[in-house]
């Protein structure tokens, strides 16, 4: 077979492939820094933390009014006290019931008015260990950017293109000889 001009080629294509690699690792990494660096996780850390004075609107007999931190995942709260926000006057705890950080207030002269809430709460920024496994991916997907996803799957491709041409490259062409 005539080879000429053809030395080295095998080795441009996989310098080429490593080089197309490496920028689009680069570029996943710029995108994603930019986006997490504005993200609020990155903003939030685990620990036990106190709110003074949170206000609560309207807190009624009807709807349970969750403080801001129930969103969060992995949060438990303690309440330390309530106060009525026209009067600073302290609410006794028989007129309200407090659980999973929310509160829902019981027929009295403080329904259907403005709470000030100062409590403390705990928060594990990476939640439970056995939710986090079977969890991460799909939370990634559904908390990430666009352009984050898009990029994602970008490198899924691509490194299954990597693979199906390292499995090519070992099945033979039989232009070694083999056996």
């Amino acid at each position: 077979m005539n080879q000429r001009g053809q030395v080295g080629l095998d080795i441009v294509q996989k310098v080429f492939l490593a080089l197309l690699v490496l920028a689009v690792l680069a570029f996943a990494i710029i995108i994603t820094m930019a986006s997490l660096g504005d993200s609020s996780v990155a903003k939030t850390s685990s620990g036990s933390f106190t709110v003074s004075n949170e206000t609560l609107l309207s807190v009624n007999d009807t709807v349970t009014t969750p403080l801001s931190v129930a969103g969060l995942g992995d949060v438990s709260c303690s309440l330390i006290h309530f106060i009525n926000a026209s009067s600073d006057t302290t609410i006794p705890a028989t007129n309200y019931t407090f659980a999973d950080c929310a509160v829902i207030n019981l027929e009295g002269p403080f329904n259907i008015s403005d709470w000030n809430a100062t409590y403390t709460y705990t928060f594990n920024l990476f939640g439970d260990p056995q939710k986090n496994v079977t969890g991460g991916t799909a939370e990634f997907f559904s908390n990430a950017t666009t352009w984050l996803t898009l990029l994602s799957v970008v490198v899924i491709i691509l490194i299954i293109s990597i693979v199906l041409l390292a499995v090519r490259g070992f099945a033979g062409t039989g232009r070694n000889g083999g056996l």
